[in-house]
């Protein structure tokens, strides 16, 4: 087993608010160098293929226990086949393995099938099954997750684990089919496309995770893929090629005490794949998201009605400036560009609520294609930034409470809903620049049409 830094990390948490230092923080790739895998992380995931809703090969492995209890202590376990897991734990069984060592060779034959329903996976877990994993080293090549659960009552649950994984769909710690797993103290790294450190899949996944740190290289590759719950607590996370976050559907992502970096896309991505849905959240609560790209906005919702939470928290925007956006779009297969109406006509526009609390923001929100934002500053929060009309119609929706503020760096698009406790406008800085409203919709009646002259020599004017 490799050292784990969670003592240190754990400790620089108590004290990030009181003063900040720069530390190296080390992942697997440190050990196995991804370079030796180079030509394992080129494979693409090919999902060009009939999709089969259904598991079409038992999963087999070397260590297969079917409605057994059993502990493994201080063992190798290893396979290499295409096809095949080393550690299958079904049908009410109950295992646990404790200091030992767990390494996966071979390739998917169907990356749906694997993406799915954990094909080629190093340990399966299924079936009303337990699995209990202590200071383990679980290490895949060729294309396999580390560890996937799957189905209703099947629960791991992970202390101290140290996780490698090079090729297409290899997962860290992967739940499906309603499966949960409870994890603490993890290292991971994975370099190839389309594998999240933390990932559910079809219905739903619940992932629970405390004290990680996470790094992928990979297209696609989140920190988290939510389907279902990603429950994310002391977690340092860098997604070189994808954000920390892709969330399809109505699904809850939730991010405490962590510290997060995307490098495509945008920092969270929130879509759906289908027709719109309503309900999908991510909630960042005492917690630093960074995104690295020009373009790139700290927030992005396409063919979705979702709320963001921003509680006590940062996005740190600068290179881009664009704080959200909210769009009739969605994200493409290979999960590294947006698609729009020409790839898919068959969208509706972004509805985006986003909720600050205690928090001090920068940045434009930007609408596309009839998209909305509203955008809630609560209990002493501060925004620096505008409103921003891309393509097409958009709706934006702004309130302040008494304890918040926010200082403009531009003029807005016409405002549709403008709330401010502080019916003086005292709480906005203009810099001169001026907030245009909707005289006319039923949601801006408290203004009764009137001209107010804000703070900086901008002003507050009805259309």
């Amino acid at each position: 087993m490799s050292p784990s830094p969670f003592v240190a990390w754990t400790s620089l948490l108590a004290l990030w608010p009181l003063a900040q230092a720069t530390f190296t923080i080390t992942d697997p790739s440190d050990v196995i160098n991804p370079a030796d895998w180079a030509a394992d992380n080129a494979i693409l995931a090919d999902y060009n293929v009939t999709p089969i809703l259904y598991q079409t090969d038992t999963i087999v492995g070397p260590y297969t226990y079917n409605g057994q209890a059993a502990n493994i202590s201080h063992a190798t376990l290893t396979v290499s086949k295409n096809d095949t897991s080393v550690l299958v734990v079904s049908n009410g069984s109950d295992v646990s393995v404790e200091y030992s060592t767990i390494v996966k060779y071979g390739y998917s034959s169907n990356l749906f099938q694997a993406s799915f329903y954990g094909l080629n996976a190093a340990v399966n877990v299924a079936n009303g099954s337990t699995l209990s994993l202590s200071n383990v080293n679980i290490t895949t090549h060729h294309g396999a997750a580390n560890l996937y659960t799957y189905g209703s009552g099947s629960t791991t649950y992970v202390d101290n684990a140290w996780l490698y994984s090079s090729g297409p769909t290899s997962h860290g710690l992967y739940a499906g089919g309603n499966g949960t797993v409870h994890a603490q103290n993890v290292v991971h790294y994975s370099g190839g496309n389309r594998c999240s450190s933390f990932s559910g899949d079809n219905p739903a996944g619940y992932i629970h995770v405390q004290n990680a740190v996470a790094h992928t290289d990979g297209v696609g590759s989140a920190i988290c893929y939510a389907l279902g719950l990603c429950n994310m607590t002391n977690v340092i996370g860098h997604a070189s090629h994808a954000p920390v976050t892709f969330s399809d559907g109505v699904q809850t992502t939730i991010w405490t005490n962590s510290d997060l970096t995307a490098g495509l896309l945008g920092g969270v991505v929130l879509f759906s794949s289908a027709t719109i849905e309503s309900g999908a959240s991510v909630t960042f609560d005492n917690s630093k998201l960074t995104v690295l790209g020009k373009t790139m906005p700290g927030l992005w919702f396409g063919n979705i009605i979702a709320n963001a939470n921003i509680i006590s928290s940062q996005i740190n925007n600068t290179a881009s400036g664009i704080l959200a956006v909210a769009n009739y779009s969605q994200v493409t297969q290979d999960f590294d560009y947006y698609a729009g109406y020409v790839d898919n006509n068959d969208l509706s526009p972004a509805e985006a609520t986003i909720n600050v609390q205690e928090s001090t923001l920068s940045g434009l929100l930007v609408a596309y294609n009839g998209s909305s934002i509203n955008f809630n500053l609560t209990q002493y929060s501060t925004w620096k930034g505008s409103t921003q009309s891309g393509f097409g119609a958009a709706y934006f929706g702004v309130s302040l409470d008494a304890t918040s503020n926010w200082t403009l760096t531009a003029n807005t698009t016409t405002l549709q809903n403008f709330t401010d406790a502080d019916s003086t406008l005292s709480n906005i800085a203009s810099n001169g620049f001026y907030i245009r409203y909707n005289s006319t919709s039923s949601a801006n009646k408290q203004w009764a049409g009137k001209t107010i002259s804000l703070q900086g020599g901008g002003s507050f004017i009805p259309i």
